[in-house]
C-alpha cells in the first residue's frame, strides 16, 4: 500500500515539473513561476491528504490523479483555506494557480473539462480608515519625500504594519 501511495508524489512531481517548464515557456517571472509552483503543490498535497482521508480509489497515474480533482473537491479546498483564515490575496493567488494550471492540463489533452472554472476570487478585506492607517499613509509620503526608493518604502511600511498588527493582537 505504501508503495502505491508514494506514487502520487511521482505524479506530483510530474505534473508540478510540467506546470514549471509551461510558466518558463509563458516568460512568467521567477516570483510568479517560484509562487504558482508552491502554490499547485500545496494544493497537490491538499487533494493527496483528502483522497486519502475520504478512501478514494488511488490514482494509477498523473492524468488519474488529475481526474479525482472535481468541482466538488475545488469548493472544498476553497472552504478549507476560508476556514483556516488564509489572507484572501493568497487564497486568490492560489485560485489563479490552479485556474492556468488546469487550462494547461486541459491543453495537454490531460483533462477534458476545467473543474477550476468554479473558482470565483474572494473579496479583499477592505483597509480600515482609521489612525493607524492614516499614520501609515502619513509615513509612506515621509518616505517618499525624503527620496526612499519604492522597495525601501514597500518594505518600511510592510515592517511597521506587521509590528503595529503584532502589537493590537498582543493587547486584545
Amino acid at each position: 500500500m505504501e508503495i502505491i501511495w508514494s506514487n502520487l508524489a511521482t505524479y506530483q512531481d510530474i505534473l508540478e515539473s510540467s506546470f514549471a517548464e509551461f510558466l518558463i515557456s509563458r516568460k512568467h517571472a521567477v516570483k510568479t513561476q517560484k509562487n504558482y509552483c508552491s502554490d499547485i503543490r500545496h494544493f497537490f498535497s491538499w487533494v493527496t491528504l483528502t483522497i486519502q482521508s475520504q478512501n478514494l480509489d488511488i490514482p494509477q497515474s498523473h492524468t488519474q490523479f488529475l481526474q479525482t480533482i472535481t468541482p466538488d473537491m475545488m469548493a472544498k479546498y476553497k472552504h478549507f483555506l476560508l476556514a483556516n483564515h488564509i489572507p484572501a490575496a493568497t487564497i486568490n493567488r492560489r485560485f489563479s494557480t490552479i485556474r492556468l494550471f488546469c487550462e494547461f492540463a486541459h491543453m495537454h489533452g490531460w483533462r477534458r473539462d476545467n473543474p477550476a472554472t468554479i473558482l470565483t476570487n474572494v473579496p479583499l478585506e477592505p483597509k480600515a480608515n482609521d489612525d493607524l492607517s492614516q499614520l501609515i499613509t502619513h509615513f509612506r509620503s515621509d518616505l517618499a519625500r525624503e527620496g526612499a526608493s519604492r522597495v525601501t518604502i514597500k518594505n518600511y511600511t510592510s515592517d511597521v504594519n506587521q509590528f503595529l498588527r503584532w502589537i493590537e493582537q498582543r493587547s486584545r
